[in-house]
């Protein structure tokens, strides 16, 4: 399942990300963009706006309930069926695709303490950005687990 976030929910993009869901987000996008992006690419939006949420061409949507992001998190896993979830597979910034990358090639790009204690590494094929299995993915796994 493919996503596209309104500009109010950024945070949620984020999140949704690193849990390895495709979703389309950028804050510069107007609404007409959204509708026409979501329609060409079939994706859910996921908007705050009752009024974007309203108009027909945005029948495909979820209206996101709460400001604070774990809430939409929950919110958004406990409404739809994602079995796509796949963490560190997507870009947290750039919705790029992960590759494994060498813990050497890693060594002078990450910060100390994680190298003496993560052998496994991912970059972000787009962007360079460079990610590794902490808790925070840890505990977002365990949400979609319990939802």
């Amino acid at each position: 399942m493919n996503f596209i976030a309104d500009a109010m929910l950024g945070r949620l993009a984020k999140r949704l990300r690193l849990l390895g869901i495709d979703v389309l987000y950028d804050p510069a996008l107007t609404d007409n963009d959204i509708l026409r992006l979501s329609l060409e690419q079939n994706r859910v939006i996921l908007t705050r706006d009752t009024g974007l949420a309203s108009r027909p061409l945005a029948r495909n949507h979820l209206l996101v309930k709460s400001d604070h992001v774990d809430d939409q998190l929950r919110q958004v896993l406990a409404s739809l069926t994602l079995t796509d979830a796949a963490p560190l597979t997507r870009c947290s910034l750039c919705n790029g695709m992960l590759s494994l990358l060498d813990r050497r090639a890693a060594k002078d790009r990450v910060p100390v303490h994680v190298l003496a204690t993560v052998n496994i590494y991912y970059q972000c094929d787009r962007c360079g950005k460079i990610y590794w299995r902490g808790s925070h993915v840890r505990n977002w796994e365990n949400m979609t687990q319990k939802e």
